[in-house]
């Protein structure tokens, strides 16, 4: 029942999809979508399960030490290169817990036009920004530590080539609109998305790239104000161009008159790529804007700092390695205001906002970096400001490789120090130590694969736990 009110309007949006294009559905290859089910199994021993056993995995795993699940889906991706083609997947999950959840992770369906315009709409897995994904500690704004949330979307389906620069600048976009869960402080909540980036270097061996995300949490009615919040055309107007609410509107608070409609955030995603024949590497910068200060980078050098090595050999010992630097201690500073009530900027108190209390999160898991506690993890239930760690110092490595032919590693080593936040800042800093080696490998029988994860947290901050997750996975076509 949490989920009535948002997919509704997917479903709606879906089957007036389907009705519009069936003629030409009917005419598509029917596809064969590949299909996987996957069993785990995890047994931890400490305050909670280890921090990379729950963290950036799409909000599947609870705190709790133990428990088992079981996944199936199947899914089918679009062709490039046609006038028309479609996508669609579904996923199931199971949860053995103390909980005992059970839920459809993933619905959605989408089509491609021309290869240049792509609807969507559904819940979907998605990390935005990242550029190793299966390394990294996690995009700074959007992830995949959450659990997808339901929305629709229209984007081209990558880069395309801008006209009469043969290829040497591209760009790339979307728009979409979705919705929050229920059970927060304020209800009915919608969530606004749009980015715009562009690539430039075409087949050179360096690339360079920019793109701009926006996000902005709006609608929705709570406890604080006697009128449900704006969500007609004209707060979308607001929401879309970042403006000031209506300061005639009795349904804005007067905050949103002064200041902007909404919880607005977004970042910025600089990137460089060297792309050679016998390697690829690239530095990157993301960084975090909750308001003007942090658009104007008063708030620098706050962002995720990142280098990444690849090389294409299989079967080599290192495959990929990552570094970054995560820094969101600055904020602007520390005061909003001075003591005469004049508005100076600071503590721009990421991934919580005054009025949308639930905060940047989605089920109780951080939508953006991990590193930035999830109230999950740090059992925050009144839901008012839950991001209760957002001011974070922190070292990551990832490496992939193969110690073996067909064995296949990832490990993520993960130094953080935690300061809290400038409202409620810790006694003194806290260090967390957070590892993890992930092993996986094909069986000879059935075309399984088998894969095992150590973990294990040393600090303050999550505890000092330490655990085992056991997967073993089946895929196929139909």
């Amino acid at each position: 029942m949490r989920y009535k009110k948002q997919i509704n309007p997917i479903i709606c949006f879906l089957a007036a999809t389907c009705l519009f294009w069936l003629p030409s559905i009917s005419q598509a290859q029917i596809k064969n979508p590949s299909w996987e089910v996957s069993f785990s199994g995890l047994i931890s021993d400490g305050e909670q399960a280890p921090f990379w056993l729950i963290s950036n995995r799409q909000g599947k795993y609870l705190p709790e030490n133990n428990a088992g699940s079981i996944e199936m889906g199947f899914f089918a991706e679009a062709d490039t290169g046609k006038v028309f083609d479609y996508h669609f997947g579904m996923e199931a999950y199971g949860r053995q817990d103390k909980s005992g959840d059970l839920w459809i992770h993933q619905l959605y369906g989408g089509i491609t036009l021309y290869d240049l315009l792509q609807l969507r709409a559904g819940m979907w897995e998605e990390i935005v920004g990242s550029r190793e994904p299966k390394l990294s500690s996690g995009s700074i704004i959007w992830s995949g530590n959450a659990r997808p949330i339901p929305k629709i979307e229209i984007s081209t389906p990558g880069y395309m080539d801008v006209p009469y620069t043969r290829g040497y600048a591209e760009i790339k976009g979307m728009l979409s609109h979705g919705w929050f869960e229920e059970g927060r402080f304020a209800s009915d909540v919608y969530m606004h998305h749009k980015n715009a980036y562009i690539r430039l270097g075409g087949d050179l061996p360096v690339n360079i790239s920019y793109g701009f995300n926006h996000y902005a949490q709006w609608g929705g009615s709570t406890e604080l104000h006697d009128k449900p919040y704006p969500s007609d055309l004209e707060a979308y107007y607001w929401i879309f161009f970042n403006r000031s609410a209506d300061p005639d509107d009795p349904a804005a608070p007067d905050t949103w008159a002064r200041h902007k409609y909404g919880n607005t955030l977004g970042s910025r995603n600089y990137g460089i790529d060297l792309d050679l024949e016998s390697v690829s590497a690239g530095i990157y910068f993301q960084d975090v804007f909750e308001d003007g200060s942090g658009l104007r980078r008063r708030n620098f050098p706050d962002g995720l700092w990142g280098a990444y090595v690849r090389f294409p050999e299989k079967d080599r010992l290192v495959q990929g390695v990552v570094y970054e630097f995560l820094h969101t201690k600055d904020q602007s500073g520390p005061r909003h205001s001075d003591d005469e009530g004049n508005i100076i900027g600071g503590n721009d108190n990421y991934f919580n906002h005054a009025i949308y209390r639930s905060g940047w999160s989605y089920h109780d898991y951080t939508i953006g970096t991990p590193l930035i506690s999830s109230p999950v993890l740090t059992e925050e239930t009144e839901h008012y400001n839950n991001m209760k760690n957002n001011r974070v110092s922190a070292h990551h490595i990832g490496l992939e490789g193969f110690i073996a032919p067909e064995l296949n590693y990832r490990g993520l080593f993960t130094y953080s120090r935690n300061y809290g936040t400038f409202n409620e800042p810790f006694d003194e800093p806290i260090d967390q130590l957070s590892l993890m080696v992930e092993l996986t490998r094909p069986l000879p029988w059935y075309e399984l694969e088998a894969g095992i994860t150590l973990a294990g947290d040393i600090g303050r901050m999550y505890g000092d736990n330490y655990g085992v997750m056991l997967n073993l996975r089946k895929r196929g076509v139909w």
